[in-house]
């Protein structure tokens, strides 16, 4: 029963997680939130436009 509940409360500690980090992301904009934004022109956030 505790094993049960451990692991619930990991499950759901980790769906809050990345559901906080999904929307502080998104409110930083397109650009902002990008893993490409140190490396990224600004006018594209496509992977494409980078590689050339």
């Amino acid at each position: 029963m505790l094993v049960n509940v451990a692991i619930g409360a990991v499950v759901f500690g980790y769906a809050g997680f990345t559901l906080y980090r999904f929307v502080k992301n998104s409110s930083k904009g397109k650009c902002a939130a990008c893993e490409l934004s140190k490396n990224c022109s600004g006018s594209s956030c496509a992977v494409n436009d980078i590689i050339k």
